[in-house]
């Protein structure tokens, strides 16, 4: 009783952070037994990235480039569609599929597209009803082709026309556009850098140390040695402290296996991605602000895992828990690219986890220029204080656990 008594005396500050740092040795060593914990916080991430940034992106460019290459099955209803057909079968854009059955075959998608040659209106153009799925790729494809060849007609049509009147056919066009991208290889490695990286880095901070939350709270707590532990003579804030540092680690190690596996695919497969020049590496100044919104960001997730998992009776309800918090994590993070012209207020700073999310993509996409430091620094403090409400309370309910266990 005695020693359980001392544990709620205020330590003086030395005995607290070596009280600390013993449970935390002593949870690591427990937590590096289990092999589920290395694999979720460095073989996972590893094989993840190159599979996310280089493999799937590189497999769809590959499907658009077929669809795009080869000519789409299209069929006409009513004649030619006004020397759409002639024109797009000369260019290799379509190809003209007979069918009795125009619209059963789209739907069977025996073909891409069904032209419908409505006539020439009164005193107005010729009207072509084209039928496509937008739920199919091929069709959407079909429906850019088309729309190509029907500029290419009038264009045709007009510059015959102005022949016809003794005119230069080539004053009909009047502006001609030189496109020129500004961005540099930098900025466009950042990009897509941008494009997977803060999703996956805010999910794998969750997955990471999901391993180690359970096992330094409802583990122990089966395992019967959380009893033992309370009842020593150590200050519940630095044994919640010591256990959210075994959790805090490992999800940590995968957001640093996360960041040098991205670059590094990037690096050596970004030119299949994209067809400017690509420059995929990230100056200091950005390694260093990401890694302050990723350990504060995980000392977040980590703390909830933590307080979820100690507050938890049974596995079973522990990892309830924890579905429920990798929704509340992974639904604003997928809804952010809708939210983009919201996502800019200042406001967004004070909103958990999206805060971290829009940190890591505008250091990101910035080119080694720095982002707005006051933004940085909201987003860090707001973090940094919800992980110390969170934490106190995972030290209460440890408190409450040793009142009970008295």
């Amino acid at each position: 009783m005695k020693a359980a008594l001392s544990a709620d005396r205020p330590p003086r500050a030395g005995r607290w952070v070596r009280s600390a740092l013993a449970v935390m040795r002593k949870e690591m060593v427990e937590i590096l037994r289990d092999r589920r914990t290395l694999a979720a916080a460095v073989l996972l991430p590893a094989v993840t990235m190159p599979l996310v940034v280089l493999v799937m992106p590189t497999l769809a460019l590959r499907q658009q480039e077929v669809l795009r290459a080869r000519p789409s099955l299209v069929a006409a209803v009513g004649g030619d569609a006004g020397g759409l057909v002639p024109l797009g079968v000369e260019g290799r854009e379509i190809s003209l599929v007979v069918t009795d059955d125009p619209r059963g075959a789209l739907r069977r998608g025996e073909v891409d597209a069904v032209l419908i040659d409505r006539g020439a209106s009164s005193g107005g153009p010729r009207v072509v009803e084209v039928l496509y799925d937008e739920t199919r790729s091929a069709s959407r494809t079909a429906l850019g082709k088309l729309s190509g060849v029907a500029a290419r007609l009038a264009l045709r049509e007009l510059q015959a026309a102005a022949r016809a009147r003794g005119a230069d056919p080539a004053r009909l066009v009047t502006v001609v556009m030189d496109p020129r991208n500004v961005a540099t290889p930098r900025q466009v490695g950042g990009a897509l850098l941008a494009s997977v990286l803060p999703f996956f880095l805010a999910v794998w901070l969750l997955l990471g140390g999901q391993y180690a939350a359970l096992d330094v709270g409802v583990g122990e707590r089966e395992r019967g040695s959380l009893e033992f532990l309370l009842a020593m003579p150590v200050a519940r804030s630095a044994l919640a402290f010591g256990k959210f540092l075994a959790v805090l680690l490992p999800a940590c190690g995968a957001m640093a296996v996360m960041l040098l596996v991205g670059v590094i695919t990037l690096a050596a497969g970004g030119r299949l991605l994209t067809a400017q020049p690509v420059e995929v590496g990230l100056p200091p100044a950005a390694v260093v602000r990401l890694l302050a919104v990723g350990v504060t960001l995980a000392g977040l997730l980590s703390a909830l895992q933590l307080a979820i998992s100690v507050r938890a009776r049974t596995l079973r309800e522990a990892q309830q828990g924890f579905a429920a918090l990798y929704l509340a994590v992974a639904l604003p993070v997928m809804l952010l690219p809708l939210l983009e012209d919201l996502a800019r207020r200042p406001w967004w700073a004070a909103v958990p986890v999206a805060n971290a999310v829009l940190a890591f993509g505008t250091i990101l996409t910035s080119g080694g220029t720095a982002p707005p430091e006051w933004s940085l620094a909201a987003t860090v403090a707001t973090l940094s204080t919800l992980t110390a409400a969170v934490l106190w309370l995972a030290a209460a309910q440890l408190s409450a656990g040793a009142r009970t266990n008295r």
